[in-house]
């Protein structure tokens, strides 16, 4: 790839390249670019498949219509770049515990997941609460120069290190050593 070397992708290029992107999801769908939204479309194609007596009963379905659109290309999108670019870079592994929480909470392959659950689960909630996830609130809202954007950047910015802090250092959230 002309923009990467070993393991570096070149900002200048890949901030370019992603604004870009951005530009087109406006031009083509009127809608800055967001991943959650892909996640609750594929939930409403799901209950609508399964159980259409309870869809046509949930308000919330009325926003989200039971078709494959592109955001959900979006989040599989998110899946293959990542894997593309570790593999070009040398860095892809299959690893059920990570070093760094190998590290910090030992080895257990069911604690690991355990939290990984309740994180997913957490982020789903939050923003769906806040009717956008980090890439449509962060990225997008920076990029229109929305003061919430940046005031979501902050705070994220900001919880991310007292969790950080909280969570490795002090330690208080484990299930168990292991």
């Amino acid at each position: 790839m002309f923009f990467m070397r070993k393991k570096h992708w070149w900002p200048i290029i890949v901030g370019t390249l992603f604004a870009l992107i951005e530009v087109f999801s406006f031009y083509l769908s009127e809608r800055p670019l967001g991943a959650s939204r892909g996640f609750t479309t594929v939930a409403s194609i799901l209950e609508y498949v399964f159980f259409p007596k309870h869809f046509e009963t949930v308000d919330m379905w009325k926003s989200y219509t039971p078709v494959v659109e592109w955001t959900m290309a979006v989040v599989a999108g998110i899946v293959l770049g990542s894997f593309i670019s570790s593999v070009a870079s040398g860095e892809f592994k299959i690893s059920t515990v990570p070093d760094m929480w190998k590290t910090s909470k030992g080895s257990s392959v069911v604690n690991r997941w355990y939290w990984a659950v309740v994180g997913g689960v957490l982020l789903g909630f939050g923003s769906r609460m806040a009717m956008g996830c980090t890439l449509g609130m962060l990225i997008s809202g920076v990029v229109q120069l929305a003061p919430a954007g940046f005031i979501f950047m902050m705070s994220l910015w900001v919880g991310g290190v007292g969790m950080t802090l909280l969570f490795y250092r002090l330690g208080t959230l484990t299930l168990k050593r292991g």
